[in-house]
């Protein structure tokens, strides 16, 4: 528990100095299981129509049975119209050592991605971001946050 209030208290810290930052959430799994029938659910709003990225955070470890991660995300604007949505593999361990990809340290690891650039979204508007596992398994162990951060460019 102590080594969760620090990591939120630091990753707090440092987005509150980032004056890019418009959009930072985090989901944790109950238990490590992430669930292919629940839909990960980020809204927010847009204040400006700045050029915006969207950064993507998985934290696993390596109780996580594979080697890599299918998720998909689909960005809704407030009438539910799809404005993207995709499929990105994640490659969370190294194929032919096995060793964790991404930064952390003994059993615990943070990958990062950025899937989205440059996007122009309308001023003042709501838009959700969801987020699915599309593995073939019902749920999958060793998956214990998901995290979704938006910069503006």
């Amino acid at each position: 528990m102590k080594k969760i209030i620090f990591i939120l208290l630091s990753i707090t810290f440092f987005t509150s100095c980032n004056k890019s930052n418009i959009y930072t959430n985090y989901f944790d799994f109950e238990d490590d299981i992430w669930h292919a029938d629940s839909s990960i659910v980020f809204k927010f709003n847009s204040e400006k129509n700045n050029n915006m990225s969207f950064k993507l955070s998985i934290s696993y470890s390596n109780e996580y049975p594979y080697q890599n991660i299918y998720t998909s995300y689909s960005l809704l604007d407030s009438s539910k119209n799809i404005l993207k949505s995709e499929m990105i593999e994640y490659q969370l361990f190294e194929k032919k050592y096995g060793y964790p990809l991404g930064s952390g340290i003994y059993k615990d690891f943070v990958l990062d991605s950025l899937i989205i650039d440059n996007l122009v979204l309308n001023k003042d508007s709501e838009y959700t971001f969801l987020v699915k596992h599309s593995m073939r398994e019902n749920f999958i162990i060793g998956v214990s946050r998901l995290a979704l951060e938006i910069d503006k460019n």
